[in-house]
């Protein structure tokens, strides 16, 4: 089976950038050391401050699954909740 890509494409209200932003990057660490976890990888919007986006590399759905179950992705999307203004998961596959 092959790698699962994953863009997570998260929009901050625009009071509440630098909090979101840091609640993000509490996710870095523990994530990365999960099993099935390739690449991990945040990035903020040059243009739009307030749009994050998480391009990710998982061994498998399993894994993925895995990950969004975790406590501390669970904490922190209950600590988010209310700063934003949308989220939007892809499940991509490699073409080239």
């Amino acid at each position: 089976m092959s790698d699962l890509y994953v863009s997570a494409s998260i929009t901050a209200k625009p009071d509440s950038i630098e909090l979101v932003k840091a609640e993000l990057l509490k996710f870095i660490s523990p994530t990365r050391v999960e099993t099935g976890c390739i690449r991990y990888d945040l990035h903020q919007d040059r243009e739009k401050p307030s749009h994050f986006v998480f391009y990710e590399t998982w061994t498998s759905k399993d894994a993925l699954d895995q990950h969004l179950a975790s406590d501390h992705i669970q904490a922190g999307l209950s600590a988010l909740e209310s700063h934003l203004e949308g989220v939007v998961i892809s499940l991509l596959n490699k073409l080239a």
